[in-house]
């Protein structure tokens, strides 16, 4: 089977015209209250196409720098090498590109090799090959982590969040915690700190492919909300028609999964960093697996706000992640699949084809 191509993609594109779109559109009315002087910072896995970077573009979402002509505020994640390229080609500069795996750089920390060392050394060609690669993601870490805060981060990731041999928090996982880290900790070139931003989260599903441990003690944690939070409760037994989340994970894992990561990244982000969570929609859509012929997985997108604590002082954090989690489960799932009729695919075919033609008039 061949690679997926992002610019006919309708089910993706589904995603970020009914998603996507709307939730920067919000965040940009957040900025422009914020300051005239700082442009939206968005943070991407955007793919060597970056049909995502030039929809908002065209929407008047992110703004080129008039002395430049370069996109102002936009951040990008790639490990190929020739993707790399191309996207610095149309977005750039590569100052503001990250060349690598993305947990790699995340998790970046010193040993030996790279202790008071960096690729700005007067002696960097005496590194051996393996020190100078090391020195290579220290310098991406460092980089990534000043340009923090932002105000729409986009992980489109492309494996199972838990795979099968990186244990139960694997370094995807792991990797979002920093960011949760960084964007508390961080300040704005105005000495603000970030008080609200939007995360896009993408994650494939393939329950055969999932760290059966860290489905357990998802299933686990999803039951202990049914069994000690009655809001909760009510609202699962009225999604699914029943409270056995066991059962669930058997009927329909894809389903399972859209409550069960969301709900532990929710928990994370409300007692270790004080954000409160607003989940807005979630998508699903089926595709054909590559390497398995007439086998299926899924993909999630979910698409949620981040607000500081002390915006809603009158509220403990108990019943601030009662609310967040009971609005997960309330919130329906959108199948993609269901929803794409003929006319809207052409729709999203026609729109599709003006953002290719908008972001190749802007890269001439």
């Amino acid at each position: 089977m061949s690679h997926i191509n992002y610019e006919t993609d309708t089910p993706k594109h589904y995603v970020r015209t009914d998603g996507w779109l709307k939730a920067a559109k919000e965040q940009k009315n957040v900025v422009r209250r914020r300051s005239k002087n700082i442009p939206l910072r968005y943070f991407t896995f955007c793919a060597a196409k970056a049909i995502d970077v030039f929809m908002l573009e065209r929407e008047g979402i992110l703004n080129r720098s008039a002395k430049t002509g370069r996109l102002e505020g936009v951040y990008f994640c790639e490990k190929n090498d020739e993707d790399f390229g191309e996207i610095a080609e149309l977005i750039g500069p590569t100052e503001e590109g990250f060349r690598g795996e993305f947990e790699k750089i995340v998790l970046f920390e010193d040993d030996e090799d790279t202790e008071g060392k960096s690729l700005l050394d007067e002696d960097e060609n005496l590194h051996p090959d393996h020190i100078h690669k090391k020195l290579q993601i220290k310098d991406a870490h460092d980089r990534l982590h000043k340009a923090f805060p932002f105000d729409i981060i986009n992980l489109d990731v492309c494996g199972v969040m838990f795979p099968l041999k990186k244990g139960v928090i694997p370094p995807l996982l792991k990797s979002i915690l920093h960011i949760l880290r960084w964007q508390t900790e961080s300040k704005f070139s105005n000495t603000h700190k970030c008080d609200r931003f939007t995360l896009f989260l993408t994650s494939p599903i393939n329950r055969d492919s999932t760290n059966q441990t860290a489905i357990q003690q998802l299933e686990d944690l999803v039951r202990k909300n049914i069994n000690t939070i009655a809001d909760f409760q009510a609202a699962f037994a009225q999604r699914y028609g029943h409270d056995d989340v066991h059962q669930l994970v058997h009927e329909n894992f894809a389903r399972f999964f859209c409550v069960a990561l969301p709900k532990f990244i929710i928990d994370l982000a409300l007692r270790q960093f004080g954000w409160r969570v607003t989940c807005g929609p979630t998508y699903l859509y089926n595709r054909d697996d590559r390497w398995v012929e007439n086998k299926q997985y899924q993909i999630m997108h979910t698409v949620s706000v981040y607000e500081r604590i002390l915006k809603r002082p009158d509220m403990r954090s108990e019943d601030q992640y009662i609310q967040a989690v009971t609005q997960l489960v309330n919130n329906p799932v959108k199948w993609v699949d269901k929803i794409l009729t003929p006319e809207r695919k052409q729709e999203l075919e026609e729109d599709l084809k003006q953002i290719i033609n908008f972001r190749n008039s802007r890269s001439t």
